[in-house]
């Protein structure tokens, strides 16, 4: 499902959706995902019990919840998109991450290489772990919500204020400035995450340098002795 800030209005013209209402919506799907979550961690991955349970019965249990966490997790991240575009490589991470957390649970019950036990203590393993990161998803839905991108801020905030005022060519030009401004956002969150790849592959090839040295010194010195 794509989401939009702008849609069309009453007179057919394009302009940008209400704010408030996509920031309800944002924090409404962020209940939805803590409800849904919290549901797991009591039915099924707290205490030992459900490791006891055949996989194909672990998932009739927790399957549908799963694929609703999914689903959440794909429509949050939209959200995230809009209202904090230079977060794009961080939530595409965590979604990322979640998801083959939530993949390795379906696939250890799965497989029928394993001792059925076993797999069962396997999988809620993963899920548990899904469920860790998930959590700290949810505080990056929650920092982004208090503090979205200003000016997609100030775009909702003029939005959901005098409208009647604003003309509709005003609002497409808005629309347009929205967009450039979210991509732009976009590349430099991507280029922000090579620059610290690259630093951090660059500290790595500082460090053996200097192992390197460090034995090649200690060599000079025993065989001046």
């Amino acid at each position: 499902m794509l989401i939009r800030i702008w849609a069309v209005n009453r007179d057919g013209c394009h302009g940008f959706g209400r704010g408030i209402g996509l920031l309800e919506r944002f924090n409404d799907r962020i209940s939805d995902l803590e409800a849904v979550v919290r549901e797991i961690a009591i039915d099924i991955t707290t205490g030992t019990i459900m490791e006891r349970l055949p996989p194909d019965r672990i998932w009739e249990m927790a399957g549908e919840r799963v694929t609703m966490v999914s689903e959440l997790l794909k429509e949050l991240g939209e959200y995230l998109s809009i209202i904090k575009p230079e977060k794009v490589p961080t939530i595409r991470r965590h979604v990322v991450r979640i998801n083959e957390r939530l993949e390795l649970f379906k696939e250890t019950l799965e497989r029928g290489s394993l001792d059925p036990r076993e797999a069962s203590r396997r999988a809620l393993e993963e899920l548990r772990q899904a469920l860790v990161e998930i959590s700290d998803f949810l505080n990056l839905c929650k920092e982004v919500r208090a503090m979205p991108s200003p000016i997609i801020s100030t775009i909702l905030s003029l939005r959901g204020g005098r409208v009647s005022e604003v003309s509709p060519e005003t609002w497409v030009r808005m629309e347009r400035l929205a967009d450039l401004v979210k991509s732009t956002q976009a590349a430099f969150g991507d280029v922000a995450e090579l620059a610290s790849r690259l630093e951090s592959q660059l500290e790595a090839i500082r460090s053996e340098y200097e192992k390197l040295m460090f034995s090649f010194r200690k060599k000079e010195t025993e065989a001046e002795e």
